[in-house]
Order: structure tokens, then C-alpha cells, then sequence
């Protein structure tokens, strides 16, 4: 009964290897399957690229499988809620990769947007120094969606940490 209770709001889950081609099919059902009004969704399918983008590069689990570049091993999900759509995902991360991520997503919650355009600005200006792909994605959802960004990070063992992230879109 709770797994039922769990995916009642549910509109899509997926766990296993996350490529550029899922996430653009996986795109593409959203926008014909949802019911909302087209700047929501425009909302949800960007956010939803963001967050998928990053388990398919940076997930500490890749697919080994030589004709896919960026295929990290993770899961997303969507959830239809009484006033937002929720958009989940979650991998395995290096365990040290747990303090930036966690460092990044409080400073991007608690900017404000014109605050948020600038970090965006002055973190693409550094693209040379640092990867940053993950953190413009997460500043990105963060602008997009108006809402702080839920994060989970929990040790599985001294190597490897899961990371699970939600970001909330508005239903109007």
C-alpha cells in the first residue's frame, strides 16, 4: 500500500543508464503528457534537462558502453502535486564531491534572482578555471524555478555518497 500511496502523484520514474537520447524522449513524452499550461511545462521540461544532464555526466556510476558518451546510472522522477510538479533525480556521487555540491545549492538558495544572474554570469567567466556544467545547471533550475533547491546527500560507504536533488515548479 505505500508504494501505492508513493506514486499516486507520479507522472514518470525511471532508474538505469540515463543518455542524452532518454532524456530528449523522456523530454518530449512530458510535453504531450502533462497537463499544464505551456509556460509551466516549458518550466518543467528545462528544469528536467538541468537535473537529468547532470546524472547522465556526473553520476560516479557510468554504463560502460562505447558508443554512449555520458551515461551515468542514476533515476528521475515526476510528480504532479496539488499546486507544483516536482522534478526528482538522484545517483551515486564521489563522497568529496558531497561538500561542493552541498556549498553550491546554499549559496544558489539563498540569492536572489538578480543575485543568481550574476553568479551565473561570473561562474560562466571561470568556465576555463573549473568545471562548472553542474553548477550552471543548478543555478539555472534555480532561476527557472523561483524555489529553493531540495537536496539529500547520504554516505553509502567511505567511497561514494547518493546525491538526490528536487526543484519545484509553480502551477501558477
Amino acid at each position: 500500500m505505500l508504494l501505492n500511496n508513493q506514486l499516486q502523484n507520479n507522472i514518470i520514474y525511471y532508474h538505469g543508464p540515463v543518455n542524452i537520447d532518454l532524456i530528449s524522449f523522456t523530454s518530449n513524452y512530458m510535453k504531450q503528457h502533462i497537463q499544464a499550461d505551456t509556460v509551466v511545462i516549458s518550466k518543467i521540461y528545462k528544469v528536467f534537462i538541468e537535473l537529468a544532464q547532470n546524472v547522465s555526466y556526473y553520476s560516479a556510476e557510468q554504463y560502460s558502453n562505447l558508443r554512449s558518451f555520458g551515461t551515468g546510472i542514476g533515476w528521475f522522477r515526476i510528480d504532479d502535486h496539488d499546486d507544483h510538479f516536482a522534478i526528482s533525480t538522484g545517483n551515486v556521487i564521489f563522497r568529496e564531491h558531497g561538500l561542493v555540491l552541498k556549498k553550491n545549492s546554499e549559496e544558489i538558495n539563498s540569492l536572489k534572482e538578480d543575485e543568481l544572474r550574476e553568479l551565473k554570469r561570473n561562474t560562466r567567466s571561470q568556465a576555463g578555471q573549473r568545471d562548472i556544467g553542474a553548477h550552471i545547471g543548478l543555478i539555472q533550475t534555480g532561476l527557472i524555478t523561483g524555489h529553493s533547491i531540495e537536496l539529500s546527500i547520504e554516505p553509502q560507504d567511505e567511497k561514494f555518497s547518493l546525491y538526490t536533488i528536487t526543484a519545484k515548479v509553480n502551477k501558477r
